[in-house]
């Protein structure tokens, strides 16, 4: 009896400290974000989402898997051939450090927030390859510098065996949807890269026309810089 008041009475006060080792917003050093559309994105999440933790953030449309499940969504769809094998280019995507690997010539990333260690990571920071829940906070080079806009997105699945990667928006931002990457093998034992994107923001010009092209200018820089990574990774060291 007196052992289960003793549990019961410790209960709360243990989800109390859980809650408050949780970081907040206000534990971000804003200054050692590289841009300002960035800092500005983070502080106006915090004020529609309404809440005041990174962990309290959740992911748009994680839990749609099925095509029919993404009725009223616009889908584009790109390709990419890499003259590796499949094992070699999964191991670069997913070793690579998210923050770096999204920082091209057409993004930033400025900010990175891992659930699972409840960790926020800066540009400097290191981080070994990519997991489950890690949340990005981007700076979009639109127009040749002349238009930025931010946004985030969530890491929400990592499957070695399918080789999957899918990351979603965040709920209450200014897009809804996900990107799945999928890997497979071809006849000739190159990895051919499929890139699904599914989403949707309730202004049908934004969707239709304007997405679109900045998407694939975006990915395509992604995916460039990736590409070269698997070869670099995958030549012999020297001596």
């Amino acid at each position: 009896m007196m052992k289960a008041l003793l549990v019961n009475a410790l209960i709360p006060i243990l989800w109390s400290t859980t809650a408050m080792a949780q970081l907040s917003f206000d534990d971000v050093r804003y200054e050692d974000i590289p841009t300002e559309r960035i800092r500005d994105y983070i502080m106006t999440q915090r004020n529609q989402a309404e809440v005041d933790r990174f962990s309290e953030l959740q992911a748009s449309c994680e839990d749609l898997e099925k095509l029919e499940d993404f009725e009223g969504f616009y889908h584009y769809e790109k390709k990419y051939l890499v003259k590796l094998p499949l094992t070699q280019v999964w191991s670069a995507y997913k070793r690579a450090n998210p923050t770096e690997a999204w920082t091209t010539k057409k993004s930033t990333c400025g900010l990175m927030y891992e659930r699972a260690s409840d960790r926020i990571v800066y540009p400097r920071d290191t981080v070994n390859g990519v997991t489950i829940g890690q949340i990005l906070y981007m700076d979009l080079n639109l127009i040749q510098g002349l238009y930025h806009m931010a946004t985030a997105f969530e890491i929400t699945k990592v499957e070695d065996e399918s080789g999957v990667f899918e990351v979603s928006y965040l709920e209450r931002g200014f897009t809804e949807g996900k990107q799945i990457v999928r890997m497979y093998e071809t006849d000739k034992g190159y990895t051919r890269i499929v890139h699904q994107t599914f989403m949707r923001s309730g202004r049908k010009f934004r969707d239709k026309v304007l997405y679109p092209y900045f998407h694939n200018r975006l990915i395509n820089s992604f995916h460039r810089k990736m590409k070269h990574l698997a070869f670099r990774l995958s030549e012999p060291i020297a001596g």
